[in-house]
């Protein structure tokens, strides 16, 4: 009997490390699975990962190349809106519109019927808009200021005074000496000069002529040599402007 006990009790003990064993073997199955799964599904995941930077960069490139294509085409439109408003300009510039159209049509009907284009290149040179000026111009005359002189009767004025007119040129010789008085055959140099400042200027040997717009006139003025020696003469015409 005590030998069946023994035997017994050592079944019982093989069972249990039976069971224990497939325990042991199971869990370290499941574990091993386990494991397997977890690292097969990193493995994936790396994978994916790596993938989807790669797409993610190629999708990347190809939006930073349509915006250069874009900012490229936006260039090329602003470039032909210009062009096209410099084309529109010269276009407004070069052909004639409205009245000169029509003065141009005047112009090639003439030449048609047999008028010579110098004739017409007269007719407008010689074209110009009435003046309304003064019946009677006013003359005057002064000494021109010289390097030697300055000082009595050196300048006269026009416009009620409003205008001044002096004269500078360079001194005479004779006999190889300077002499005070200007050499008329050398450039002058007229001033007027207005109250306020205002100083136009013209130069030139004489005769010099000149144009001033001055309290709502136009004053037209023509220097020549005088008859006596060193004298100047001025005459104004004032006209209505514009």
């Amino acid at each position: 009997m005590s030998l069946g006990l023994h035997e017994t009790r050592i079944r019982r003990q093989r069972r249990v490390r039976w069971t224990i064993a497939k325990w042991v073997i199971t869990t370290s199955a499941i574990l091993a699975a386990g494991i397997f799964a977890y690292r097969t599904g990193t493995s994936l995941a790396e994978r994916e990962v790596v993938s989807l930077n790669r797409e993610i960069e190629s999708l990347s490139d190809k939006a930073a190349e349509l915006q250069r294509q874009n900012t490229e085409l936006q260039a090329n439109e602003i470039l032909l809106q210009q062009k096209l408003q410099q084309a529109q300009a010269r276009y407004e510039k070069d052909v004639p519109q409205g009245r000169m159209a029509a003065l141009l049509g005047q112009m090639q009907d003439k030449l048609s019927a047999g008028v010579k284009m110098e004739r017409l290149e007269f007719l407008i040179a010689s074209a110009d808009n009435p003046r309304e000026c003064e019946a009677e111009p006013a003359t005057k005359r002064f000494l021109v200021q010289t390097p030697l002189y300055s000082g009595a009767n050196d300048s006269v004025s026009f416009a009620n005074g409003t205008i001044t007119v002096t004269a500078q040129g360079e001194s005479a010789e004779s006999d190889g000496k300077v002499e005070a008085w200007f050499d008329p055959a050398k450039p002058v140099s007229v001033r007027f000069t207005a109250v306020g400042g205002k100083v136009d200027e013209a130069a030139g040997v004489l005769p010099v002529h000149t144009a001033i717009v001055h309290g709502g006139h136009e004053y037209r003025f023509t220097a020549v040599a005088a008859g006596t020696r060193g004298f100047v003469q001025v005459t104004g015409d004032r006209c209505k402007y514009p």
